[in-house]
């Protein structure tokens, strides 16, 4: 093991240990710092959710948008770019619901 390697194993031991070590002292427990923890990892779920949402909502908007000037001139707007716009905004909105998915798929 290189140098490097060894340094960065000895410094995320330490982290790891005082962590423990500090739960310990301030009574809280892990359990307790986990939940702690988890909350600014829903506030990022949340963000994620919104805009994945409004970029599909957008892109669906667009794809109508690109359509009408595709019916107009089919040379200007290729037929592509709406079906790759619906397919997006399609894949954009249902992102944020592939849990519910991921719960049926392993029962």
């Amino acid at each position: 093991m290189n140098l490097k390697a060894a340094r960065a194993m000895l410094g995320l031991s330490a982290f790891l240990v005082s962590t423990a070590v500090f739960a310990i002292v301030r009574d809280t427990g892990l359990g307790a710092m986990a939940n702690n923890i988890m909350e600014p990892v829903t506030l990022l779920q949340q963000f994620v959710t919104a805009a994945c949402l409004i970029i599909g909502g957008s892109f669906l908007f667009a794809s109508i948008i690109k359509y009408k000037e595709h019916r107009r001139s089919p040379l200007m707007v290729p037929i592509s770019t709406v079906i790759f716009l619906v397919i997006a905004g399609l894949a954009l909105i249902g992102l944020p619901f592939m849990w519910m998915l991921g719960k049926y798929v392993n029962h």
